[in-house]
């Protein structure tokens, strides 16, 4: 699929009069890297935008052909650090949560590798659904030892797992949890 039909996937609808919707396509080509769909009513910048070639409307697509995390996150830090610059401005509270899937069946016992190994891969889940369906962050995974077998593609959830003794990560998960007063059972 091109990138440029991805415009076609998503409710113009929710698009046009909702918060935003964030998501992502797996093989979608040109090949991996960042998209943002965009509207305006300005007729003049609808005029360039269409010339420019990024969509005759009411969408435009602006692409970037890469996302290097490991080159991005460290320019970030050290923009917001020295020169008090946001790249992000968070809302009120999360909205969406990365969650951890089995790239592969995985077996009961198996200790779950790091973030961009073998044995899990992250999707975008809305937070409402995310806390009721007690789902596992991808960040949260990390050493966790499953409890039973997991098929590939299963989202893992915190029933699924045996987190590690006295790690940060859940302690300050479980200070994000109760400072936004998410109701997620198993880390509060």
């Amino acid at each position: 699929m091109q990138l440029k039909d991805a415009i076609g996937l998503f409710p113009a609808e929710e698009l046009l009069n909702g918060p935003g919707i964030v998501d992502y396509i797996v093989g979608a080509e040109p090949g991996p890297g960042v998209f943002v769909l965009a509207t305006t009513d300005h007729p003049v910048q609808q005029h360039y935008l269409n010339l420019y070639k990024l969509g005759t409307g009411p969408f435009y697509l602006f692409y970037t052909p890469y996302h290097l995390c490991h080159l991005e996150v460290p320019n970030t830090v050290a923009r917001a650090a020295l020169f008090h610059d946001a790249a992000l401005t968070p809302l009120d509270k999360p909205c969406v949560e990365v969650v951890a899937a089995a790239k592969t069946d995985l077996k009961a016992g198996t200790v779950i590798d790091g973030i961009g190994h073998y044995m899990t891969y992250g999707l975008c889940e809305n937070i409402e659904i995310s806390t009721a369906e007690n789902l596992l962050p991808i960040g949260i995974a990390e050493n966790c030892t499953l409890r039973h077998d997991i098929p590939k593609d299963q989202v893992l959830t915190y029933d699924d797992v045996i987190l590690p003794d006295g790690r940060l990560v859940d302690r300050l998960r479980r200070e994000q949890v109760a400072y936004f007063n998410l109701k997620n059972s198993l880390v509060i």
